[in-house]
């Protein structure tokens, strides 16, 4: 077939196909001619028993169809049909893609035996089509544009897409469908399910590659107990950290509620400690709920000229005598001495903060001094309580 004639053939409204479509060939066939692992693969009977160099080529060919007959062709297109059009000029592939980009820049020749048909005279609607219902040919060629920019996120990113970045995945492709084949693509519960199933075959693909992958809000989880997440604070959190904060009695060490200034700097402090420790306060969540209820976490800290890290938490009152607190604090100490291996940690805590001492001495950590903490010219007297790695501090 002609270059001009496929492009014409190209740019009239698809009917339904029957049978099973083949990657290789491009063409329909019954689904008795595809063997079970073919059929998956979308390669039939005929095309498996082809030497792997004719298969590479037809679909070489196929890829040379998909750039040439974008509206408009992007840079990557135009690249793809150069390079193949030099690369393979020896081959079926090499000179499709020539004679594609000789119609494109109007250099081919008119077929002599092809009859001049009348100009188009109207408008042509895109075609809605739910994703379920898509012929073979152009669903397999949105997977593998899904899988494709799904994969290259999560190499750029180092995270699963998720939320609005998987959603502006899922926009482009659609873009892509109605750029390439005027169609509107309706996303349904069968293009969900292949979200779904892509992402999941990717992370075991990297998994086997021996790299881990996890969305976003995954990575950000340093810690887990039975009932609370503590992952690392974003500034997201604002408005969830400024309704805990904001509160005089849940701030009491600092004798006063939190500004939106105030909760602004802090959340960049947390940040700044993780870039520079790895460590600081963390948010700690309610796995039954989602809800973020206080902070947790480690401080590189100096008490009387002793170098140290420091232990905190702050809970919020609607959250108090559930004993969160204490399973926190514990996740936390346990992660010093475990995970980053120190040797001591302290926890400094005004003396009538009666709720905080006895936080600390269910972790079995002990009274050991005293020092005194000046706050907007006021001085704040503390006690400091320690804990070693070779002390038992697990009840």
């Amino acid at each position: 077939m002609q270059p001009k004639q496929k492009w014409r053939n190209k740019m009239a409204k698809k009917k339904k196909q029957q049978g099973h479509y083949c990657r290789i060939c491009g063409e329909y066939k019954a689904n008795e001619q595809f063997g079970g692992k073919g059929h998956a693969q979308h390669i039939c009977k005929e095309c498996q028993s082809l030497p792997e160099y004719v298969k590479a080529d037809m679909v070489r060919c196929n890829e040379v169809e998909r750039a040439a007959f974008k509206y408009p062709m992007t840079r990557q297109d135009w690249e793809l049909l150069e390079k193949y059009a030099k690369k393979y000029k020896d081959m079926e592939s090499g000179r499709f893609a020539q004679d594609m980009l000789d119609m494109k820049r109007g250099n081919d020749v008119p077929d002599e035996n092809m009859k001049e048909e009348a100009p188009f005279d109207g408008t042509c609607e895109d075609e809605t089509v739910p994703f379920a219902e898509l012929e073979d040919d152009i669903r397999y060629q949105l997977e593998e544009l899904l899988a494709d920019n799904i994969n290259e996120f999560m190499v750029h990113k180092n995270y699963i897409p998720e939320g609005k970045e998987l959603e502006n995945i899922n926009e482009w492709v659609m873009k892509e469908a109605r750029d390439t084949f005027f169609i509107n693509v309706i996303p349904d519960a069968a293009y969900d399910s292949l979200v779904e199933e892509t992402i999941g075959r990717l992370v075991k693909e990297w998994e086997e590659d021996g790299f881990e992958i996890k969305t976003y809000s995954a990575s950000l989880v340093v810690m887990e107990t039975e009932r609370l997440l503590i992952r690392r604070i974003t500034r997201k959190d604002m408005d969830a950290l400024l309704a805990i904060m904001g509160k005089p009695e849940v701030m009491y060490a600092w004798e006063h509620g939190f500004t939106k200034k105030d909760v602004r700097k802090w959340i960049n402090r947390q940040l700044i400690r993780y870039r520079k420790d790895g460590f600081g306060y963390f948010a700690v969540i309610l796995k039954e709920s989602g809800a973020l209820i206080g902070q947790a976490g480690l401080m590189n800290s100096t008490l009387n000229g002793n170098e140290t890290v420091e232990l905190g938490y702050i809970l919020d009152n609607t959250y108090w005598h559930n004993g969160y607190g204490t399973e926190a604090a514990r996740a936390c100490l346990e992660y010093a001495f475990g995970e980053l291996e120190l040797k001591t940690v302290c926890c400094s805590i005004r003396p009538e903060n009666v709720a905080s001492i006895r936080v600390v001495e269910r972790l079995g950590m002990t009274l050991c001094d005293n020092h005194t903490i000046i706050y907007n010219e006021k001085e704040m007297p503390h006690q400091i309580y320690v804990a070693t790695n070779s002390k038992s501090y697990i009840l």
